[in-house]
């Protein structure tokens, strides 16, 4: 799993102590947190953020809801109130005030879900304390293929391949505020929790490998060819450049090779650019599936997969058809 934590702490808080004053009197953790939040106001902030390419539908949705309140049930919540929002393509958002009126989402809807953020805020009342804290979870999921669609559509062309996987690199997020680390970690559980048990895409290490280096490809293969050529021009020359070499024999040598260097060099960076470009754009499944434009867009992408794969293939039969006329040259002088 990969993921990455902007916060963190250790040990469990509860039994730790800070020396407050001069006279460094030692006050456990928890009640001085306590009187920091009550004086200042002031939370605390921990992120989380994840990677993996999840799959995720209304189902595991409704079970990351459960999961929160199911943790509530251990606290003494005072108040609660939670708001779901899902943010569509070109900016259209739509937002719930509760959870069971999100579950009347219209699911006929032909724009493909980007992101989906359910944001809870809890006062809870912590044991052996008698005021309530603020706590606000907000959790953010996306669709990596409609997050890379979108910026397909908007980004420059030179900012295609594998740049756009960079601004799509995050498909879940976690922020929680809070004034006790301990209840903050639980919701942070609760959440790892859930991630661990979506469906999700396998990573692949060799894709990974290949897109770190793919834009090395074009530039390998034309070495390639300038050397193959001229190891099959160097073994003409004792054929054609002999004694009693006739003028125009030898021009054409020069000519034709010459010629083919330039021409074939060309052909092979295309080729080379088409492999390129298969293996950056090749889609990693990772999607909302809440509508049906999520439906139509998944879709899309299982056709884009048999493109890339035709369009890498064709780059490596270009290649190989380049490298065997290359080699029979000679039969045109």
């Amino acid at each position: 799993m990969s993921e990455i934590i902007e916060h963190n702490d250790s040990g469990n808080g509860e039994d730790r102590v800070v020396e407050v004053g001069q006279s460094n009197v030692p006050v456990p953790i928890k009640f001085y947190q306590d009187v920091y939040h009550q004086i200042t106001g002031r939370t605390e902030q921990i992120r989380k953020r994840y990677s993996d390419n999840l799959l995720i539908e209304f189902s595991e949705l409704e079970q990351l809801h459960h999961k929160i309140l199911q943790l509530c049930d251990v606290h003494r919540v005072v108040a609660n109130n939670e708001v779901i929002s899902i943010f569509h393509e070109k900016d259209r958002k739509e937002q719930f005030t509760s959870f069971e009126r999100f579950r009347t989402y219209n699911a006929n809807a032909a724009s493909p879900s980007v992101n989906v953020v359910l944001n809870y805020n809890f006062s809870i009342i912590p044991a052996g304390l008698s005021r309530p804290q603020e706590y606000v979870v907000t959790i953010r999921l996306t669709s990596r293929v409609a997050m890379v669609k979108q910026l397909e559509e908007e980004a420059p062309s030179f900012m295609r391949g594998r740049f756009i996987g960079y601004f799509a690199g995050n498909t879940a997020e976690v922020t929680v505020e809070y004034a006790d680390y301990v209840i903050a970690r639980g919701f942070l559980e609760a959440f790892d929790e859930w991630i661990k048990g979506c469906k999700a895409t396998p990573k692949k290490k060799w894709l990974t490998f290949l897109r770190k280096w793919s834009h090395l490809i074009p530039n390998f293969m034309r070495i390639g060819a300038v050397v193959l050529l001229a190891f099959f021009a160097l073994r003409a020359i004792p054929d054609f450049f002999t004694a009693s070499i006739a003028a125009d024999k030898g021009a054409r040598f020069l000519v034709i090779y010459s010629a083919a260097m330039y021409i074939v060099l060309s052909l092979v960076r295309a080729a080379g650019e088409m492999i390129e470009n298969a293996i950056d754009s090749n889609p990693v499944m990772s999607y909302l599936k809440l509508n049906r434009g999520d439906c139509k867009l998944i879709e899309e992408l299982q056709g884009r997969k048999t493109m890339v794969i035709i369009q890498f293939l064709g780059g490596c039969v270009l290649a190989i058809v380049l490298g065997i006329v290359s080699s029979k040259l000679d039969k045109l002088i």
